[in-house]
């Protein structure tokens, strides 16, 4: 894909726009944890004008919407190596899958207890539910299901399972709708609202290597689709708590718009290289949606008191980022490299080609390793 694809090594093409996404998603969804940058601080809210300032610029980020993104693309990072006519081993999927995936995880939930937090395995209180895991059980479900899928898929098109998938998921979120987050809905009943999401990333896999490049002076299409997905992530919100439509009602059809999205980011791809920092970024976002909130830990070592809120908030980013890129040389591009040893050779030489190497957040789930073929 011209510019989006570059070669890293022999025959491993990587998709550097979706590193790219897959880094400001996942730091949208740390900053949504944190609150954005106080810009208004000091501000007198007990003024309207002060308390409409206030409210609105914390009201840019919602985390949510970008989780719902990443659910798009791993379901094209899976897809794509077998798209087609091209076989699909099973157990050295199964096997890859998982070596990619558990290794962090293991890691993560060890980061969580070394900080002192204290959590259950099983039930509703589990912390593979209650937690940013949450997305990952997601995947999890996904995963286990795809080769069945794909089979279906080979019977008929994504284009006739994909409304299939959207009339279960709307019968099964209005079966919740008094649910308020997906923790309600629970694992299984998650999945089947969010399929439909993750299975459009499996349809645009199918038609990357035939989408149209978008042109130089098109530049003003992209930024209104950037500020499209924006705008409509704002809706959801506003509609989550002030009119109560909760997040389970809106997030599936958010992710028509989230394809969408990414489709014309690959698009404009073709012609126009992303940031290479931010493509640096997306190889460790997974590492960065798993532990950012442990990560920020580290600005709280270091006890510095009374540099303000703005210097306040800058500390508790960095801390995130900082930690999380140490998450991931110790733990995450291990998984990485062993999960892809254990891929190579006879499976990639049969195929003829090498398979996106998924990262997921929501997607391995949180964002993560490069995207590569």
């Amino acid at each position: 894909m011209m510019h989006a694809l570059k070669k890293s090594e022999p025959s491993r093409p990587r998709c550097a726009v979706l590193d790219a996404l897959r880094f400001v998603l996942a730091l949208w969804v740390t900053i949504g944890h944190y609150k954005m940058f106080p810009l208004f601080a000091g501000v007198n809210e007990a003024t309207p004008v002060g308390r409409f300032l206030v409210h609105a610029w914390q009201s840019v980020v919602f985390g949510s919407p970008a989780v719902i993104v990443f659910f798009v693309i791993s379901g094209f990072c899976i897809h794509f190596p077998y798209r087609g006519d091209r076989k699909v081993e099973v157990g050295r999927y199964y096997l890859r899958r998982y070596t990619r995936i558990l290794i962090p995880v293991a890691a993560a939930l060890g980061v969580y207890q070394f900080v002192g937090q204290r959590f259950v395995w099983w039930g509703e209180s589990s912390i593979l539910w209650q937690s940013p895991l949450w997305s990952l059980l997601c995947e999890e479900i996904y995963y286990a299901v795809y080769p069945l899928l794909r089979r279906l898929r080979c019977v008929v098109s994504w284009k006739r399972v994909i409304p299939i998938a959207f009339a279960v998921s709307v019968g099964v979120a209005a079966a919740q709708r008094h649910a308020v987050s997906w923790y309600d809905c629970g694992p299984l009943g998650t999945a089947v609202i969010l399929l439909p999401v993750w299975l459009l990333g499996c349809l645009l896999a199918e038609e990357v290597e035939t989408l149209q490049a978008m042109r130089a002076d098109e530049w003003w299409r992209i930024w209104m689709w950037r500020f499209g997905v924006w705008f409509a992530s704002w809706i959801t919100e506003m509609a989550h708590f002030k009119a109560h439509l909760h997040l389970t009602q809106t997030m599936a059809w958010f992710g028509i718009i989230a394809y969408l999205w990414v489709k014309n980011e690959i698009a404009w791809s073709k012609t126009h290289a992303p940031s290479r920092v931010l493509a640096w970024g997306g190889l460790w976002s997974y590492s960065l949606y798993l532990v950012h909130s442990q990560a920020a830990d580290l600005w709280y070592v270091l006890n510095i008191q009374n540099v303000g809120p703005r210097l306040f908030w800058c500390g508790v980013i960095l801390g995130s980022l900082v930690g999380a890129y140490a998450f991931y040389l110790v733990a995450e591009r291990p998984s990485h490299r062993l999960a892809r040893w254990l891929g190579t050779a006879r499976s990639d030489a049969a195929s003829g080609s090498a398979g996106w190497e998924p990262s997921n957040i929501g997607t391995d789930a949180g964002a993560a390793n490069a995207t590569t073929i």
